[in-house]
């Protein structure tokens, strides 16, 4: 069995009971062309990020928020989405102990990896990492102090914390990853051929109406083993992780079970031979994306005293009041 694999700057927080945070991956922000997955749904972004502001959540962006594998460098993408990053704005704080928008990478924005410094033009003093290790506080579970947020390097055979108790809903150490790390097209050698083909030839067969083949979002097989990989890892690792929340794939997971294992199990009609091929438990969750047609998702986490995180997959996407048009949020689980 493949071993979680070592990661590197990953951010350590323990959250207070009353924290309230908010997950969402894969905008994949682009130049506002033909290319863009985000621009069609960049207003209900928009709406479901001033929500959680107002609400005071803190909010984590789990990578590939920037198309830096289409696009050249970051100005254009900024210029095209100025009203999104003055609403991120208000999210931060140069100081660490303060601020409330925490940054990820992943395999599409991997460039910030190198180039903080780019994104601190914006963001002064902001830090992007390749992991978060959300700890429960002291009588709740393990983990440091947010006093004591570092950074380090987490791998195999490297321990983070004792272990902590998982419950379907309230895990206890959470890992939030991108999720590419389980994907080799995305990761390893394999990321520098599919970033080549998507640089010089994806965009303009985009516009075309074609679809990436090195995208596991549109590849229900890799998809699947992206997945398993994940859960796998959550499962059995040697670091006091009880759950994994990642993204990458674009299709929402929680509880180890996707949106279309759970209306089949929670509906009253059932086919002969139709098969679940998971089983539900509280080690493996998936933010989905903000590409979705006309609908964003993300994971919302809250910690209630000595429950631990509660944890909540949403969406947000229009509906109808009347004869208006809104945008609201509903809950999936």
């Amino acid at each position: 069995m493949e071993s979680l694999p070592k990661l590197e700057r990953v951010l350590h927080l323990t959250m207070p009971p009353g924290t309230k945070l908010v997950v969402m991956s894969d905008m994949h922000r682009g130049d506002g062309s033909g290319a863009d997955d985000f621009a069609k749904n960049s207003l209900i972004y928009r709406c479901a990020l001033a929500h959680y502001l107002e609400e005071g959540f803190t909010y984590i962006e789990l990578g590939d928020a920037e198309e830096l594998w289409e696009n050249d460098n970051f100005d254009q993408i900024y210029i095209t989405h100025t009203p999104v990053y003055e609403l991120l704005a208000k999210f931060h704080d140069p100081d660490p102990t303060k601020t409330r928008y925490l940054k990820v990478w992943g395999n599409h924005d991997i460039y910030w990896k190198d180039h903080e410094d780019v994104y601190r033009t914006l963001f002064p003093g902001i830090e992007i990492h390749e992991g978060i290790f959300l700890a429960a506080p002291k009588g709740m579970g393990c983990g440091a102090s947010r006093d004591e947020a570092q950074e380090s390097e987490v791998g195999e055979g490297e321990s983070t914390g004792g272990g902590c108790g998982r419950r379907a809903t309230a895990g206890g150490a959470i890992l939030l990853i991108h999720g590419h790390q389980a994907d080799p097209k995305c990761s390893g050698e394999g990321a520098a051929v599919s970033e080549f083909f998507v640089h010089h030839f994806w965009s303009d067969l985009q516009r075309c109406g074609a679809k990436d083949p090195t995208r596991a979002a549109l590849n229900p097989g890799l998809c699947n083993e992206v997945d398993r990989q994940l859960h796998e890892w959550a499962n059995h690792n040697d670091q006091g992780i009880a759950a994994i929340i990642a993204g990458h794939t674009h299709r929402a997971v929680f509880e180890n079970l996707s949106l279309t294992e759970r209306r089949y199990l929670e509906s009253k009609i059932k086919t002969d031979g139709v098969k679940i091929k998971h089983q539900p438990d509280g080690s493996y969750y998936n933010t989905g994306s903000c590409v979705h047609p006309l609908s964003i998702t993300g994971i919302e986490i809250t910690f209630e005293g000595s429950h631990g995180p509660r944890l909540c997959l949403v969406e947000w996407g229009h509906a109808t009041e009347g004869h208006a048009l809104t945008i609201q949020k509903e809950e999936l689980s």
